[in-house]
C-alpha cells in the first residue's frame, strides 16, 4: 500500500497525537468536520487546497503532506518565497478563526506561526 493510499490514516494519527478533535481541526482549518472525516476514513482523497489548510495545524510541512498524498514528487518539494508568504497569511487568517476561549488551539497556532517565520 502506498503513502497515497494511507494519507487519511496519516492525517488521523497525527491529529490524535497532538491531540485535536475533528471539531477543533475543523475550526482551525476551515474544513468541515464531515469532509475531514471522509478524508481520514479514505472515502475522499484530499485536494491540494484541503491539504494546505490542514498541514500546519497538524504540524506537517505542506510539501511533506503533498508528497505523501502523491501530488508532488520528493524532488520538487521546495516552497518558494511567495508560497511561504501565502501560507503565513493564511495561517494568520486561520488564527483569527480560532475560538477565543480555546487556549490549547491558540497555543498550537502560535507555535506554528513561529515555525513559519523561522523558515
Amino acid at each position: 500500500m502506498s503513502s497515497k493510499q494511507n494519507i487519511g490514516k496519516i492525517i488521523r494519527e497525527k491529529r490524535k497525537s497532538i491531540p485535536l478533535t475533528l471539531s477543533q481541526l475543523s475550526e482551525i482549518s476551515g474544513i468541515s468536520v464531515s469532509q475531514l472525516n471522509r478524508v481520514e476514513n479514505e472515502r475522499r482523497k484530499p485536494s491540494p487546497n484541503t491539504l494546505q489548510k490542514i498541514a500546519r495545524p497538524l504540524g506537517f510541512d505542506l510539501n511533506e503532506l503533498l508528497v505523501l498524498a502523491d501530488y508532488l514528487s520528493p524532488e520538487s518539494s521546495t516552497l518558494s518565497e511567495e508560497q511561504r508568504n501565502k501560507l503565513q497569511a493564511e495561517l494568520h487568517t486561520l488564527m483569527a478563526r480560532v475560538i477565543v476561549g480555546s487556549k490549547r488551539i491558540t497555543e498550537i497556532a502560535e507555535r506554528l506561526l513561529f515555525n513559519i517565520k523561522e523558515h
